[in-house]
């Protein structure tokens, strides 16, 4: 089984890991990490968070193939817990009087001062391994989520949940789905801990308020829950896991989510303006695919994006990112509020998050006033898209519907355990029909799930109306869609997919389309 060193040491243990790297010691911690699988079992994946003190195993029953995740640290003994927890304890009294708002790297400086300072007042020596599980231990929990630690730093997990006190917690994973893991709570440790997760999301819950909506420091989603009477278990809560580097077109096309027609497609939509909503059902990666789009949009674009919470990350310079804010003390801002002072700044595109309420109305107007718009929205189909539209409480008019140009519907599909997100349909809008008032639909691209593969259904509308803007004819334009698709394409097979390196080659594009291409081909 090969582990991988290479997913990038979490920040707080770096230090960490360098001390341990530079120490000889008879017996490697990781020799302790070792654990035996039970008979019937069996590691199918195996890799480190934070190396030589943290690392997950994925173990599958060999029965009925039900996985469970593993995170698996260094042991502690009887006698090493009880001096854990007294140092623990002690730190914890002595960081109160310290100055703590400070970044990750210089905690850890602190973390140890603090302990070289309690080791010389119990008189003490401690040999290497239990110093450096200790230490291990004191970043988990000061600077880290404590026994979630791991998790919230595995870069394959999107998702980390705890249902109730006493049972599993689930994670979603990137390559193996839904599954328990080997962490769960004692009540009143769960009660506790989601104040902590609160804490440090810079809210309050309680009894009088059990329900919580709150992002994380590093941007991840935090929905929590307190007590037992709005959630019969107990206490629990959900975190979806804020993403670094944001996913890229070239992500969608090593993933799966879309092939490179379909991607060079929404290219030249995006390039010209046109109007795009993904829509999907829950935790179908609506976001993270419109998001990849928006890395289209021209360099010196102007452009503003609307969210609740901050997902859309761009790298845009002449971009405004703005997000809602809840009434406390002062004015309560809403998506509709940041959307109409959006269209006052003359931005080029606008983004809005996720279409809920009275905003979809002035988003379409927008629209039909030449604003090139985006969005999400929590629909199944176009059907059920429209629907929603026309009825409370989003309440836009049909006759305004029409200048939306394509929709992207995306969906989850399960095989074999694993979970993929696919674009299930990409279709056109374009018109009305005089005579029964219904849109006039073009479904363009498809997708087959008995192959999970894509194809075109028909012509599309738009690339004649992208030829007009251009003044060229329509074939000049599907060369040119060849010539992007062809260009993704070779990014994929030239493993470019850092999020910095995707952009620059997309805006060398804009530029010098042909050297750009040549570039990639070579």
């Amino acid at each position: 089984m090969m582990v991988n060193f290479n997913l990038g040491i979490p920040t707080h243990y770096r230090n960490l890991v360098s001390i341990y790297e530079g120490m000889d010691i008879e017996h490697k911690l990781e020799d302790e990490l070792n654990v035996e699988v039970p008979e019937g079992e069996r590691v199918i994946d195996e890799y480190w968070i934070v190396p030589g003190f943290c690392k997950v195993q994925i173990i599958e029953n060999e029965d009925n193939a039900r996985k469970r995740y593993n995170l698996i640290e260094p042991p502690v003994g009887v006698d090493e817990l009880q001096l854990l927890n007294i140092i623990y304890n002690d730190m914890k009294r002595t960081l109160v009087l310290k100055e703590y708002s400070m970044d990750k790297e210089k905690k850890t400086e602190i973390i140890m001062e603090v302990l070289n300072e309690l080791i010389e007042e119990y008189a003490i020596e401690m040999h290497p391994q239990l110093l450096l599980k200790t230490l291990y231990y004191l970043f988990r929990n000061f600077i880290g989520f404590g026994p979630i630690d791991g998790m919230l730093n595995d870069p394959y997990l999107e998702d980390v949940s705890c249902d109730g006190y006493d049972i599993p917690v689930y994670v979603f994973h990137v390559r193996h789905g839904s599954m328990p893991t080997n962490v769960r709570f004692s009540k009143d440790y769960l009660d506790n801990y989601v104040l902590l997760l609160c804490q440090k999301a810079g809210k309050y819950i309680s009894y009088a308020n059990p329900l919580v909506d709150a992002t994380l420091p590093d941007g991840s989603r935090l929905q929590a829950t307190y007590g037992s009477e709005i959630t019969p278990r107990g206490s629990s809560f959900t975190i979806r896991k804020f993403r670094a580097t944001p996913y890229t077109p070239v992500d969608l096309l090593e993933t799966g989510t879309m092939n490179a027609t379909m991607l060079a497609y929404f290219w030249l939509l995006v390039e010209n303006k046109m109007n795009i909503m993904v829509v999907g059902e829950t935790a179908a990666g609506k976001t993270t695919t419109l998001n990849a789009l928006m890395m289209f949009i021209p360099p010196d674009s102007k452009v503003i994006s609307i969210e609740d919470t901050r997902e859309i990350h761009l790298i845009h310079d002449n971009w405004i990112a703005e997000v809602t804010r809840l009434s406390i003390e002062g004015q309560e801002i809403t998506m509709y509020d940041l959307l109409r002072a959006a269209l006052r700044q003359r931005p080029d595109y606008i983004i809005v998050g996720e279409v809920r309420g009275r905003e979809a109305l002035t988003l379409f107007q927008a629209m039909s006033t030449g604003h090139a718009a985006y969005a999400t929205l929590h629909a199944g189909d176009i059907n059920q898209l429209v629907y929603r539209l026309e009825n409370e409480p989003l309440n836009v008019p049909r006759i305004m519907i029409q200048f939306l140009d394509a929709v992207v519907v995306q969906s989850v599909w399960a095989r074999r355990g694993v979970r993929k997100r696919r674009a299930i349909e990409v279709n056109e809008i374009f018109g009305i029909d005089p005579v029964n008032k219904n849109l006039l639909v073009n479904p363009l691209f498809k997708w087959d799930p008995s192959i999970d593969a894509f194809t075109q259904t028909s012509e599309s509308k738009k690339l004649d109306k992208i030829a007009r803007i251009m003044g060229v004819d329509t074939y000049e334009v599907v060369e040119e869609l060849a010539r992007r698709a062809e260009f993704l394409e070779a990014l994929k097979e030239r493993g470019i997919r850092d999020f910095s390196e995707v952009i620059e080659h997309i805006q060398s594009y804009y530029t010098n389309p042909e050297k750009t291409l040549q570039e990639v081909r070579s």
